[in-house]
């Protein structure tokens, strides 16, 4: 709703911003015979687009600490007995950015890391959402143990769930905030 209305904002901004360079141009050829060599619409448009960047870059930073916590704390709460380290080394997180991996970790070495890599790549061929963060426990055998009442991820799941929210909304607000800002 916000990012909407400060949409608006910017489209009322960037009107009335070509209204006023035309004046101003109108005076400068008028009174001094100059011409500008740039158009307010564009510098505009120019902020816009680098502010965009800018939150791509922070949504990518925002789930990718994320998913390094939420694989530490699903580490740090499984009740399962670990005889092989496989089932905890193939926990992991990819965030994908219109289902293109552009971050990957947590995942530990051997069997367990190339199974997680495997359900990564199973998991970026059905997404179709502009950000995903995904935590996965890569062996074929981690639902099992879950559904015989140990913790493998649902700590994580549990902890995602209170605290994506509340990253998303701070993201937000900072946005919301630099575009006001530019609207100055």
């Amino acid at each position: 709703m916000a990012v909407v209305a400060c949409t608006l904002l910017l489209i009322l901004f960037m009107g009335l911003l070509v209204f006023f360079t035309e004046f101003a141009k109108s005076l400068l050829v008028v009174e001094m015979g100059m011409t500008p060599e740039f158009s307010p619409h564009q510098l505009a448009q120019q902020r816009v687009a680098q502010l965009n960047a800018r939150l791509d870059k922070a949504m990518v930073y925002v789930l990718n600490a994320l998913g390094m916590e939420l694989v530490s704390y699903a580490r740090e709460r499984h009740t399962y007995i670990d005889r092989t380290g496989n089932l905890t080394n193939s926990m992991g997180y990819v965030v994908l950015k219109k289902g293109q991996q552009v971050a990957h970790g947590g995942e530990g070495g051997g069997e367990g890391q190339a199974s997680a890599m495997k359900v990564y790549n199973q998991v970026a061929a059905g997404s179709h959402y502009d950000y995903s963060l995904v935590i996965v426990a890569g062996m074929e055998y981690a639902a099992y143990v879950e559904a015989k009442g140990y913790n493998v991820l649902i700590p994580a799941q549990l902890k995602a769930d209170a605290e994506f929210g509340r990253r998303m909304k701070d993201l937000t607000a900072r946005y919301d905030a630099k575009l006001k800002d530019m609207l100055k």
